[in-house]
């Protein structure tokens, strides 16, 4: 599967083609930790979504009400890169493309032209922008799929979050709760986090990281135990990554209008 290997002054990243799916950043301030996770078990194969990095789920999130694959078809997409550019502080820009075809159009019904720009320098920028160049409304919704990287994740602390309503898709009924103060992940959790504010921070015993995005929905999900269950993870992984996701789902999935444009940014740093 082709990688692009990025390796700059100020950080390096690694990107696969397939999904434009950054599987790698390390800033190179502060010791040089890996900030994203990505299984020892993960697949690489056309077609099949790489676990761990920054999936693009877009677009479409989670399962689709027709039976069409969870997640929409980007993050198994072969993207085209643009241009490269080590920019005047000396980070690295990366731009990559991914235009409507038959393929897609049969799975979203509308010609689109989706592209990412990837800063690679003390923090990790991602830069979304998908044009809708049919004469319909699209309806879309997306995450950046962010795993994370932490040395254990029943010691993380989430904040950023708190008196935010959420959607617990684990009890039956999908209720809206409340979240109150900082959350802590000590089983099994899978929230979808509503009208969020722009900034989190996942504390953990190593340090944290922090993520401040533009769009209005965060995902929180571990699948503790359940991981024995997933191939491409396993029962003695699950412990070493929390997924923190920023994008627009939901309630928050949006409308682009014929000829609009949908935009939106992640950063992550430490």
């Amino acid at each position: 599967m082709p990688l692009l290997q990025i390796e700059g002054e100020l950080g390096s990243a690694v990107i696969a083609l397939q999904g434009a799916h950054l599987l790698s950043f390390i800033p190179k301030a502060k010791g040089g930790r890996e900030l994203l996770w990505r299984s020892p078990k993960a697949v690489f194969a056309q077609g099949k979504a790489i676990r761990g990095g920054v999936p693009l789920c877009m677009p479409w999130f989670g399962a689709h009400p027709s039976g069409l694959p969870s997640h929409g078809f980007a993050r198994v997409s072969n993207w085209d890169v643009l241009e490269v550019e080590i920019l005047s502080d000396g980070a690295i820009k990366i731009a990559l493309e991914l235009a409507d075809s038959a393929a897609t159009r049969a799975l979203w019904p509308h010609a689109c032209l989706f592209r990412l720009e990837v800063i690679v320098g003390r923090t990790l920028s991602l830069q979304l922008s998908v044009e809708n160049r049919s004469d319909t409304a699209a309806l879309f919704s997306q995450a950046f799929h962010s795993y994370l990287a932490v040395p254990d994740v029943q010691d993380v602390v989430i904040s950023g979050l708190g008196l935010c309503t959420y959607v617990d898709t684990l009890l039956d009924g999908r209720p809206r709760l409340l979240q109150e103060g900082d959350l802590s992940v000590q089983a099994l959790t899978d929230r979808v986090y509503l009208d969020v504010p722009a900034e989190q921070v996942i504390k953990h015993s190593a340090g944290q990281i922090k993520i401040v995005s533009d769009t209005h929905s965060a995902i929180v999900w571990n699948p503790w135990e359940g991981a024995a269950k997933m191939a491409d993870v396993g029962a003695e992984h699950y412990h070493g990554f929390v997924c923190v996701e920023r994008g627009d789902v939901l309630d928050n999935a949006v409308s682009i209008a014929a000829g609009g444009v949908y935009r939106a940014s992640m950063t992550l740093s430490e």
